[in-house]
């Protein structure tokens, strides 16, 4: 819960930010739409290739590890895992990650962007109401889909997760080229 809570945070900023510029927003940027599009087309590609590369890494790192724990047993933890595995500092990591790569997300910032050249709002209360609104939304829609998660983790092996992954990267890129080419 703690990672969407991350997400929906730096949405609801963007939020703010789109709300507060406006049509301002539309008039300096439109000259640069295709620069963007393109940034942001390579900055969610790098994204799935580093995510790609770091599943294989994994996978031969496991094929490699499962023989070595096989002959030496299990590794003992580290401290840093200890720690990183606290209670109390895992949800406060998980939100400060999430909110930062949702931040630095090129597709987060481009469809922000893009909200922020098409709106027109009417004073600041509908401001403030387009911001709440995209804030509780994006909460809600994170806890829906930690629920989900939770309940699909209990049929879902570890092949499978990685073929989501694996998938969810692939569709990723597949983003970003309509992005660039589009």
């Amino acid at each position: 819960v703690a990672a969407g809570m991350g997400v929906a945070a730096a949405d609801l900023g963007f939020a703010v930010i789109a709300a507060a510029a406006g049509g301002a927003a539309g008039a300096a940027l439109s000259s640069h739409e295709t620069e963007i599009r393109v940034i942001a087309a390579l900055g969610i590609a790098a994204i799935a290739v580093h995510g790609l590369i770091a599943l294989a890494r994994e996978r031969r790192g496991r094929g490699g590890e499962a023989k070595a724990v096989a002959a030496s047993g299990p590794p003992e933890p580290s401290a840093a895992d200890a720690a990183s595995c606290s209670e109390d500092a895992a949800p406060r990591t998980h939100f400060a990650r999430f909110l930062a790569i949702t931040a630095a997300n090129p597709l987060t910032i481009a469809s922000f962007a893009a909200v922020a050249a098409a709106l027109s709002l009417d004073g600041p209360a509908a401001a403030a109401a387009f911001a709440a609104g995209v804030g509780i939304a994006s909460a809600a829609w994170h806890v829906l889909l930690t629920l989900a998660a939770g309940h699909a983790g209990r049929w879902m092996t570890p092949r499978v997760r990685t073929g989501f992954a694996v998938v969810g990267r692939l569709a990723v890129l597949a983003i970003a080229a309509h992005l660039a080419l589009g």
